[in-house]
Formats: C-alpha cells, sequence, structure tokens
C-alpha cells in the first residue's frame, strides 16, 4: 500500500480537529492552504506540515499533494471541491457535502470524469462505536428493527463563536450542521423513507435554529429526529427492535458506548471502547484503503448514498421554508 498525501484546504476548527485525529495514525499531511499565508503558516507550524500555501489554488497544484480534505463553511463546499477535482485530486469532503442535490450532482459528475475518488466525510459512518451497533443489528439480537428516535439538541448561542451556523449566506442553520447526523443514522439503519413531515423554528434571517420531522418507512417503520442551535437535548439515540433495542449512552455521533436489551428489559449486550481523538481518522483511513485498491467511491457511503442523503435535506428544507440563494 503506497503513502498518499493530504493537502488540507482550509485552517478553521473542523481542520483543526480532523488533523489532531491524524496524528494518531501513519498518515501525512503533506501540505495546507489557507486564504491567509499567516494562517496557513500557523496551521501548519502546530501540525509540523512541511508544505504552506497561500490561497487554494496554490494548494491544489501541489505536486506532493495526491488527496484534498476540504474543510471550509457549507456555501463553499462546491466551488472547492470542483477546484481540486479540476488540478487532479482525489477529494475527501467534509458533511454537508453540498447545499443541495444539483450542486451536489455536479460534483459528482466532475468527478467521475476525471476518474478520481470523492468521498463525503460523513465520519460517524466510520466509527468503531457505530460498526458495532449495526453488526448487533445484523447479527438479529434486536430482531428487525422498526423505530430510531436520535437528538441532536445543542446549545450553541451565536456570540458565543457559532455566528457562521446562523447566517442564511454561509449555508447556516441546525439541519445542515447538526440534523444531518440523526438523518444519516435513520437512513443507514432504515433506508430511504417514504414520507417526510418536519416542522422548524426560524429566525428572522430564514434559518432554522431547530428542526424535527418524522420519517415513515415501508411495513410501518418510522424515526423521529430533532436538531437544534440553541435548544438544549440529550443528544441521544434509540434503535427499537422487534427483540429489543439499543441505547446509546452518551453523544451518539462520538465513540461512547452503548447497551442492548431484549424483550424482558434484560441487558444481553453492551460495548464501551476508546479511541485515539474524536476518531475521525477512521474516514481518512477508508479513503487510502479505497484510492489504494483502484475505487473512485468507498462502498460504504457511495455516490448514491450522499445523493439521497442531500435529497432528504431538500425535501425537509423545502417543509421548513429554508431556501438558499443557490436553490432554484
Amino acid at each position: 500500500m503506497s503513502q498518499l498525501r493530504w493537502g488540507f484546504l482550509g485552517t478553521g476548527w473542523i481542520c483543526d480537529v480532523v488533523a489532531a485525529d491524524f496524528a494518531g495514525t501513519e498518515m501525512k499531511i503533506q501540505a495546507v492552504g489557507a486564504r491567509s499565508l499567516s494562517s496557513a503558516q500557523a496551521f501548519a507550524k502546530k501540525f509540523n506540515i512541511p508544505n504552506v500555501h497561500e490561497g487554494y489554488q496554490a494548494l491544489v497544484n501541489d505536486p506532493e499533494v495526491d488527496i484534498i480534505y476540504i474543510g471550509t463553511p457549507n456555501q463553499l463546499h462546491m466551488e472547492h471541491a470542483m477546484l481540486a477535482l479540476n488540478a487532479g485530486k482525489h477529494v475527501l469532503m467534509e458533511k454537508p457535502f453540498a447545499i443541495n442535490s444539483e450542486q451536489t450532482a455536479k460534483v459528482l459528475e466532475l468527478a467521475k470524469a476525471k476518474n478520481l475518488f470523492l468521498m463525503e466525510a460523513m465520519w460517524t459512518r466510520f466509527l468503531p462505536m457505530h460498526d458495532a451497533i449495526f453488526k448487533v443489528i445484523e447479527d438479529g439480537l434486536i430482531g428487525e428493527v422498526m423505530n430510531v428516535m436520535a437528538d441532536m439538541g445543542h446549545y450553541m448561542p451565536r456570540e458565543e463563536n457559532h455566528e457562521r451556523l446562523y447566517v442564511k449566506e454561509l449555508g447556516g442553520g441546525a439541519l445542515l450542521d447538526l440534523g444531518i447526523y440523526p438523518i444519516s443514522f435513520i437512513v443507514r439503519a432504515l433506508g430511504a423513507p417514504k414520507s417526510i413531515t418536519a416542522r422548524s423554528i426560524n429566525n428572522e434571517e430564514g434559518i432554522d435554529v431547530y428542526s424535527a420531522g418524522i420519517m415513515e418507512f415501508e411495513g410501518g417503520k418510522s424515526a423521529i429526529f430533532q436538531s437544534a442551535l440553541a435548544i438544549i437535548g440529550p443528544v441521544s439515540l434509540a434503535v427499537n427492535g422487534t427483540k429489543g433495542y439499543i441505547e446509546v449512552e452518551g453523544r451518539f455521533y462520538e465513540q461512547t458506548s452503548f447497551k442492548v436489551f431484549n424483550n424482558d428489559r434484560k441487558l444481553i449486550h453492551s460495548y464501551d471502547e476508546d479511541v485515539f481523538g474524536t476518531g475521525r481518522q477512521y474516514q481518512a483511513i477508508e479513503v487510502e484503503r479505497c484510492i489504494n485498491a483502484g475505487l473512485l467511491e468507498s462502498p460504504r457511503i457511495t455516490h448514491a448514498n450522499t445523493l439521497e442523503m442531500v435529497g432528504i435535506l431538500d425535501q425537509i428544507r423545502e417543509q421548513i421554508g429554508v431556501k438558499f440563494e443557490w436553490d432554484k
């Protein structure tokens, strides 16, 4: 397996977290690019990155970079992905993949045309804890999954360095940044919903500060999700089946523990495992595995999965009245 070299496009909070998680692996961050040279230099010094670039074009043109990780704000994802792909670089794109389905399709088409690997950084899908949950489901410990309930309620005041989440021009809102976590899990567990009923509380700028909904699936299956920027919740997850249920302890989108109970509420299985950092390195490990295997997409989160997910977010936004300038 050849050593692949990463370039980080952006130096914000999420890039900082992902780079820190790389420290627990043998993966190599070769370069970083930022709008300001000083930001790129500071990031490079912190993470011992050899190549430093002022501007994103210089980064994607770096011949010593194989893969670009894009960690810029939501509204810039399509632009930066196309920049990297047109420069011949593989891409790991931070979630949400794009603002809407139209943007998503354009990026996926370009990656296919360029014969390059592209994956959405839905990092929770690659956590060992999430793998363990789906192993429990696949092994039939709780029978057939009939219902999922997932909460992503956070208290993230605008004045406490969360301005981006509240601004429409930056693709903000609870749904795209937080709601994607419960919805992604729900779709993985139950498939595509046949109907969605969603409601929200929107601010004066037309951004949802709270969104929630009920999803219905074939066979009478259902799911409930909610996400919030300014309404605290338990950040919980429960998966209910015909033979028992799974109860996640702590924040379900992180590497945490869970317990499995049967229909008599008797504990039949438990899971508790620590990982290095936040666990975002596992998605990057999957990217390298796929590229070295000659794949253009991961079988664990395919391009069809990403397009389906963005389409669901589009449906919900239409119902709750959140419309961006990039929407038709």
